[in-house]
């Protein structure tokens, strides 16, 4: 029985997780607006995967449930985040017990993780989930419903609201290729990070080398 636990309450302990270094690790979890499309997600965290050497990174959806009660028809509604996340979990309230040998076997069969949240609101991780392959424009579909973009010069994802340097590209000529400008309007867009955007900056002013590698005089 869920006690009567507020979801809420679930979904905040599951976005805790979801930034916690002993859980997810993510470094955005942002909030889910009630404009979201379907499939919408209780919880979903961006985890930076690339090191050093890469803006890689993988987006992690979470279904967040009351209890196991209708535990299979709950994992067939998470697989359903297949189309724009990298790993999809389950999170279910159970206060009293673990997660059976049959609901793990049916985690791993529909290829989802299992996050059991216990009576003081803590995530355990039962089962991790595997990595997906998401459909790449479901995906941005998804982050930019969330306020998010990926640079497409290193990759990374920021958010678009807490910058105002960054950069954005209309490609007019792109979409009318595609049959997408409409009424001399476009909508492809194309955007960098603030990083990127003083990068390329500071290469333009640095002007042109010379085969020593010495800067050359205009």
């Amino acid at each position: 029985m869920a006690n009567n636990i507020s979801a809420n309450y679930l979904r905040d302990a599951v976005a805790s997780w979801l930034v916690a270094p002993s859980g997810a690790g993510c470094v955005f979890v942002p909030a889910i607006p009630s404009t979201l499309r379907d499939p919408r997600p209780d919880a979903v965290g961006i985890r930076h995967t690339g090191g050093q050497l890469g803006g890689d990174f993988e987006v992690t959806a979470v279904e967040v449930q009351l209890s196991t009660k209708k535990f299979i028809s709950a994992s067939g509604h998470a697989t359903s985040h297949s189309v724009h996340a990298d790993r999809i979990y389950l999170a279910c309230y159970t206060p009293e017990s673990e997660f059976s040998e049959e609901q793990l076997n049916v985690a791993q069969h529909l290829g989802i993780g299992l996050i059991r949240i216990d009576r003081d609101l803590v995530c355990h991780r039962s089962l991790l989930a595997p990595a997906n392959r998401p459909m790449t424009s479901a995906r941005s579909e998804l982050l930019y419903q969330l306020g998010l973009v990926s640079c497409q010069l290193c990759g990374v994802v920021y958010s678009l609201s807490t910058t105002d340097s960054d950069a954005v590209f209309w490609n007019e000529i792109w979409a009318d290729r595609f049959g997408r400008l409409r009424n001399e309007s476009v909508y492809d867009r194309r955007y960098l990070c603030p990083d990127c955007v003083r990068n390329v900056q500071d290469l333009s002013s640095s002007g042109p080398k010379d085969s020593t590698g010495s800067h050359s005089e205009g």
